[in-house]
């Protein structure tokens, strides 16, 4: 698993088939559909060209790709009590500017074709989603199941507000 670090490696969840998962990724990943970044930009490069490793072959992440994509990135997943530990032991050791580190940037409901996010950069990665699929920019935390909501510690307080 990568280490989340504020708008270059981000936490990202992923619904599909159900289930739940957190991920924490290279943001550039994200960008479901490569075709239309590549467009947006009037990029000269093809979009092989830029597209990273994981997502070869895979221009447009979709419902119908995502399985192979999800296996490609298995070794980044993440879960809710590794992502807590990570965040105390971040607060203890005193970088609370680093808190925002462990917001997390994306929810990518496969099962639902909706595309959330908290990215907090100007980089649109909502616009860049498969035209069947929603993309909305918007705090998505309330949709995260109680159970993986890694910013909640044994005490019920949420660590982004200590």
């Amino acid at each position: 698993m990568l280490e989340p670090i504020y708008a270059e490696n981000v936490i990202v969840g992923v619904i599909h088939k159900k289930q739940f998962q957190w991920y924490v990724t290279d943001r550039e990943l994200w960008y479901l559909d490569y075709v239309k970044f590549a467009q947006a930009f009037e990029s000269h490069l093809a979009v092989d060209e830029y597209i990273e490793p994981e997502r070869k072959g895979i221009e447009v992440l979709s419902s119908e790709n995502a399985e192979l994509f999800l296996k490609r990135i298995e070794s980044y997943k993440a879960d809710a009590a590794t992502l807590l530990k990570l965040f105390e032991d971040k607060i203890e050791s005193g970088e609370e500017e680093d808190v925002l580190d462990f917001i997390p940037s994306f929810l990518v409901d496969f099962d639902q074709k909706v595309f959330y996010s908290l990215f907090p950069e100007p980089d649109s990665f909502e616009e860049y989603v498969p035209s069947d699929w929603k993309g909305t920019y918007e705090d998505f935390t309330a949709l995260i199941p109680e159970t993986e909501k890694y910013w909640i510690n044994k005490d019920g307080e949420s660590l982004f507000k200590l």
